[in-house]
């Protein structure tokens, strides 16, 4: 979104993904009319991209990182479960990335299924529920807005 991109100072969320979430978190957000919500997608994650990640930590000073021991408002949001997908991996490269890169000690907050043995419920209307709950989530944060107010009638 070219309006968020010009107005950095105005972002104060900032999700990292992969894959197709990315088209359903933007399209969400565009429905929403959120404009301090960036969406940075990692289409290649080994090797990880770890000067490209600290570009996008460094160009919104007004996210907050966390304190080191809760987090701030930088997520990672995936559609897997938590034990599967790339959060196992990507967790500790975000770690890296800003501490070395940056001196902040981040705590990163996932935005995702609970972990599970399998990566899908078997019934459609469960999955489709958890799917627009880790968007939600993601976007605004569980007691952030209204959703009722949001859905199509």
């Amino acid at each position: 979104d070219a309006e968020i991109a010009e107005n950095t100072d105005k972002v104060d969320r900032l999700i990292f993904c992969t894959g197709k979430i990315y088209y359903e978190l933007a399209e969400e957000r565009e429905k929403l009319g959120l404009k301090n919500v960036v969406i940075c997608t990692l289409e290649q994650i080994a090797p990880f991209p770890f000067d490209l990640v600290k570009a996008q930590l460094e160009k919104y000073p007004n996210v907050d990182v966390g304190d080191g021991i809760h987090p701030g408002s930088i997520l990672w949001v995936q559609e897997e479960p938590k034990n599967m997908g790339a959060w196992p991996y990507v967790k500790p490269r975000f770690v890296t990335t800003a501490r070395e890169g940056l001196d902040h000690d981040l705590v990163m907050r996932y935005v995702g299924r609970r972990a599970a043995a399998s990566p899908a419920t078997g019934y459609a209307k469960v999955h489709a529920a958890e799917q627009s709950a880790v968007v939600n989530e993601a976007l605004v944060g569980h007691d952030d807005l209204d959703w009722s107010k949001h859905r199509p009638s």
